[in-house]
């Protein structure tokens, strides 16, 4: 079961395959519950919650170990289910209902302890049901293998327990009938019922559900939604009690008898049936968005806590029109079904505040009042629970379903009380590293930790002063500082390939025109940026960069060696692809992944039927081709392993793509730019005709600025050009810029290069503060910076850029990611695979590509924007306006492959 807070996360997961529209009523009783329910999180005693874990720790080591006893006298068994009436352990087969519970139990102590011993048990457990993934032969599949799988899948992101889910629903899905609408429960009885329904059966929709998002196949969701509706229908009496079986005729459809098997008679309400209505309905509804399953689920909630027969514990008799109420036996199993369905339900509902109390209310009656003594009663957690009182069986016993929805509660209310979640993409696993979920087609949020200075391998280094520099004071200092970085760039390279650096004392020096740097090796540093401190002024009047770094040539292309990669689909996030032919590459070998786009293409982003206007140009495909470049890390049979992923997905029916060993003898590297304040003259707020970049870079890679602030250009403070590459600017500033406010102007940081890190930046009076340029090829990132003042957006401008991580960006303005239109010269699509994690902003428009792949926007916190055309699909939104339990997904990419 995954996280239940995050209200629609499951849902617009589900979007992604298919074009519905979440109703705007359901979208504002979440907001409002959210807002209900994190007000009263804080309820549950923390000493409580960690009473309950500690013993179920405790309890479930001695129940594994009871279990392996009973194994050794029938090795068929896997699980443990209750107590004999002599209480001994009662254990099942893999077939047993059951069986799936105690293995979920143990993924659940693993999510909350960490400890990797749970994680063996849970693995160990599961592995020895998970043949019922064929088992055709009942419904309750979802019981079985999404209590113990799922819960695996949602941990670990082990693609065998993918494959798992999906065979089962598949299975599943064999047991529904078209006519009736609904899954058929039981085989047995078939005397008694022709094609029977029970209300239990809706907590097995939540599997169907969860192999349309796995697979992209609605058939499953589609088989849900009906039997929901089917069972909406039937299975309700006017009040919204529940009957618990009802028998249709598999001809026709038609109702033949309503019935009961568990409870006190066919007109009575069996309280776990409602525990299971309540649950379901509130479950389909997080997956759906449905409003009428809500309102069925508050319809329920409402039959239970008015019932006259409710305990002023609320911890139900077995049914509540049991005859010798109140000495009737309890039944907890359906409490701790009803708690954990509460809490879900306070995140959705407009009475989330009640019904959290109520949830907490139970919570704590259990803890305090029906948990077992320390290492008794065979290790199971929770006593007092009733399996069937009409047969006499399993009444006034602990049950292992019982124990799985009480710490699955006990996840639930820990996760509302910190009021963090985590994303269904990419999440923590136990063991605190993340772990990523592939959509239907194997693309997940790809790696973004490879980028900068030497790919984050390295620290920025500190070199030493080779040549100091002074300001003369006459306001004429761009020749002595020229000649300064001539003199060091002429030195020979150091082992380390530096060559030195030179150091300018504090002062203003004025530069007439612009200072340039074409060496490897050669750092350009101040002695602080702040005011008073080394000042860099551009004087004059006409526009130019102030400090121009760059190397010369291209791209050699070794075309004899060049390779195309097999006609596949390569899905987004993955570090290789498959060759035809690998014999002349090897490892080392600097390639460009070379994606050759066709018309085809083109067509399907529909950037040939661009609407005119004045100098607009249409997309050809000639225009793109698109390098990216990697370095081959290993080659292993076909195929070849790169350092960096796919940020594109390769679709052969978009065109060709090409591995290409090349050179770049003219690209230069290891340069820095350090603690250094640059300004520009300026005759007034709009003045076009001054200094215009302050560092300026291209051609040139694993080089770096930092702590630098630029003041009072009329573009950009670094801007870094297409052949820039692994490069970080960090700790900087650009600041209140002089321009006209219009196209072209006051991009404060710009990146067209790949590869690239920007990070703990600040800007003010910018107008695309963090943005990149057409056909800017990543993964490049954008990390813990914010703006103030903005006059436009941030965001992949036009023109296709690729792999690009906004993180932790705040602004007061807007982060973009949409169909540009007939802006500029027809600006079109700006980008795709673009990520934006855990930003602030006033409004953001996040729309996905008619084709080639997707855009995110993950825990943004602020107003969701439509962008500027509005008939274009909306991207994958996820945990709007909530607190993400990661903060920096760069950051935590980069701990976890530096670890």
């Amino acid at each position: 079961m995954n996280v239940n807070a995050t209200s629609f996360r499951r849902y617009t997961l589900f979007l992604r395959f298919r074009n519905f529209k979440k109703p705007s009523i359901a979208k504002t009783i979440v907001l409002i519950g959210f807002l209900c329910t994190f007000h009263y999180a804080e309820a549950q005693r923390p000493k409580q919650l960690q009473k309950a874990w500690s013993l179920a720790d405790q309890q479930s080591q001695l129940l594994y170990q009871e279990l392996q006893l009973l194994k050794k006298s029938d090795s068929s068994l896997v699980s443990p289910r209750t107590l004999s009436e002599n209480n001994e352990l009662v254990a099942v087969k893999r077939g047993d209902w059951t069986s799936g519970f105690f293995p979920g139990v143990l993924w659940y102590l693993y999510e909350k302890t960490g400890k990797g011993k749970w994680k063996e048990l849970a693995s160990e457990t599961t592995k020895s049901i998970e043949a019922e993934q064929f088992n055709g032969k009942t419904h309750d599949m979802g019981f079985k293998i999404y209590c113990s799988v799922g819960n695996g899948y949602r941990l670990t992101a082990d693609p065998h327990y993918r494959d798992v889910i999906v065979q089962a629903a598949k299975t599943l899905a064999t047991r529904f009938n078209p006519t009736v609408g609904c899954i058929r429960s039981w085989d047995h009885n078939s005397h008694r019922w022709d094609f029977p329904v029970i209300i239990d059966n809706m907590l097995n929709l939540e599997l169907l559900f969860e192999a349309t998002r796995l697979t992209g196949d609605s058939t499953y969701y589609h088989i849900a939604v009906s039997h929901a509706n089917t069972t909406l229908k039937n299975h309700f009496r006017p009040d919204y009690s529940t009957y618990h079986v009802i028998d249709y005729n598999p001809k026709t459809g038609a109702v033949q008898h309503r019935n009961t098997h568990q409870g006190l008679s066919d007109e009575s309400t069996w309280s776990r049936g409602e525990a299971w209505a309540l649950y379901g309905y509130t479950m389909c509804y997080r997956e759906t968005g449905d409003p009428k399953y809500l309102q069925q689920a508050e319809k329920v909630a409402h039959w239970l806590f008015t019932h006259p027969h409710m305990p002023k514990d609320l911890i139900p008799y077995w049914d509540f029109d049991a005859p010798n109420i109140p000495n009737e036996p309890r039944d907890v199993s359906a409490a701790a079904v009803i708690a954990s369905g509460l809490l879900e339900l306070s995140t959705f509902s407009n009475q989330g505040k009640d019904y959290l109390m109520k949830a907490q209310t139970i919570l704590s009656n259990l803890i305090d009042g029906y948990m077992s003594a320390p290492n008794k009663n065979k290790g199971f957690i929770l006593l007092h629970s009733t399996g069937s009182k009409p047969s006499n069986t399993e009444v006034d016993k602990p049950l292992s379903y019982a124990d799985y929805y009480f710490l699955e509660a006990l996840h639930r209310q820990e996760e509302l009380q910190s009021e963090k979640v985590q994303s269904d993409l990419v999440r923590k696993n136990p063991a605190g590293k993340l772990v990523y979920f592939p959509d239907a087609q194997g693309n997940i949020i790809p790696d973004f930790s490879h980028v900068g200075y030497h790919q984050g391998d390295k620290k920025l280094p500190d070199i030493p002063v080779v040549v100091a520099v002074k300001p003369s004071g006459t306001g004429h200092d761009q020749q002595v500082i020229q000649e300064a970085i001539d003199a060091v760039s002429a030195k020979p390279l150091d082992k380390s390939g530096y060559r030195g650096a030179v150091l300018l004392r504090k002062g203003i020096y004025g530069i007439p025109g612009s200072l340039e740097i074409h060496a490897s090796g050669v750092v350009l540093r101040g002695e602080g940026d702040a005011e008073g401190q080394t000042l860099l002024k551009a004087t004059g009047t006409h526009q130019r960069s102030l400090l121009k770094i760059a190397g010369m040539g291209n791209y050699t292309e070794d075309k004899a060696r060049k390779q195309y990669v097999k006609e596949s689909y390569a899905p987004v996030g993955v570090k290789y692809v498959v060759v035809d032919q690998h014999n002349m590459l090897k490892a080392g070998d600097q390639i460009l992944l070379s994606y050759e786009m066709n018309d085809a293409w083109i067509e399907g982003l529909q950037m040939n039927q661009i609407e005119k206007r004045e100098g607009t140009k249409q997309w050809t495909a000639r225009e793109y081709k698109l390098n990216f470049e990697r370095t081959i890390l290993a080659i292993k049979g076909d195929s070849i392993f790169f350092d960096n992923p796919l940020v594109m997905a390769i679709d052969p029916r978009y065109g060709k793509v090409a591995v290409i060993p090349y050179t770049f003898d003219g690209r230069i590297r290891e340069v820095g730019i350090e603690n250094i304040r640059f300004e520009s003259d300026f005759m007034r707020d709009e003045d076009e005709n001054h200094g215009w970049i302050a560092v300026d870079m291209d051609k040139i890679e694993n080089a770096w600025v930092r702590n630098i602030t630029a003041r009072y250009f009329g573009y950009a403070a670094v801007s870094l050009g297409a052949f820039a590459k692994q490069v970080t600017v960090t700790t900087s500033k650009c600041l209140d810029g002089k321009s006209q406010i219009t196209g072209g102007r006051r991009y404060s940081f710009n990146n067209d290069g790949q590869l690239n890190l920007f990070k703990d930046l600040y800007t003010t009076e910018g107008r695309h503060d963090y943005v990149t340029g057409a056909r800017t090829l990543g993964p490049n990132v954008f990390s813990h910076s914010s703006a103030q003042r903005t006059h436009a957006d941030i965001g992949p401008h036009h023109r296709w850029a690729v792999g690009t991580l906004y993180d932790e960006i705040v602004t007061d303005g807007e982060i973009n990611v949409q169909d540009r239109g007939n802006w500029g010269s027809g600006h079109g699509w700006a980008g795709v695979t673009q990520v934006l994690w855990n930003c602030k902003v006033k409004s953001a428009a996040v729309q996905k590509p008619w084709v080639s792949g997707q855009n995110f926007a993950i825990g943004v916190k602020g107003e969701k924007s439509a962008g500027r055309l509005k008939n274009r699909n909306t991207g994958y939104w996820e945990n709007q306006n909530r607190k993400m339990s990661i903060g920096s997904l760069y950051e935590q990419q980069l701990n976890d492959r530096l670890k």
